[in-house]
């Protein structure tokens, strides 16, 4: 994140959120920027990574919409992918360490939030769990309705955090705590209904 290609873009996800408390391994690097549309020179992006990495992978097509990613490490069986995209606006300040831009708690439990709305993974649960005993539900809905005040959907954020359909299917996240997603699924109903 220190190379200047990278500027305007934050560390956000599971892995942002790993690095800040630690409660489980995360396997990818999401990188968000709420830089102004299509000022994103992907094609550079690409061609640093190309000449960095051993191992480089991406996209087919040279089209790139809201974000792309990419596949860099020393082979095919040893990489990290990379999802580099588009955001809405940041509203909470970025957190900092040794030079690693990162979305603040905040920020990360909003924009999960808006990923459980749209169905949400087995981690995402997992990854709001941890502030359940930490800070009210009510209180993470309002991160959400400062991050997408346009979003008039917050009403559905409770039964969508209690409906493990999908993610009951989705593999387990390497957690660094001991839980179990039954616990989660438990703890979830019993705290939000």
């Amino acid at each position: 994140m220190r190379e200047e290609i990278f500027s305007s873009f934050r560390l956000v996800g599971g892995t942002a959120l790993s690095l800040q408390i630690g409660h489980r391994m995360s396997v990818d690097i999401d990188l968000f920027t709420d830089a102004e549309y299509r000022s994103i020179d992907f094609k550079s992006v690409k061609k640093f990574l190309q000449n960095k990495y051993t191992y480089f992978n991406t996209s087919s097509t040279d089209i790139v919409a809201f974000g792309t990613y990419f596949e860099v490490g020393n082979s095919k069986n040893d990489f990290v992918k990379i999802d580099l995209y588009y955001t809405d606006d940041f509203v909470f300040e970025e957190l900092v360490v040794d030079t690693v831009r990162m979305a603040s708690l905040e920020e990360i439990i909003a924009m999960k939030l808006d990923v459980v709305l749209r169905g949400g993974r087995k981690k995402d649960f997992w990854d709001l769990h941890y502030f359940l005993e930490k800070i009210t539900f009510n209180e993470m809905i309002s991160y959400f309705q400062k991050r997408y005040p346009y979003n008039d959907d917050f009403s559905k954020i409770r039964p969508m955090i209690v409906d493990f359909t999908a993610a009951d299917l989705d593999f387990e996240p390497n957690c660094l705590l001991s839980k179990n997603w039954e616990f989660i699924k438990m703890d979830f109903i019993e705290k939000i209904l």
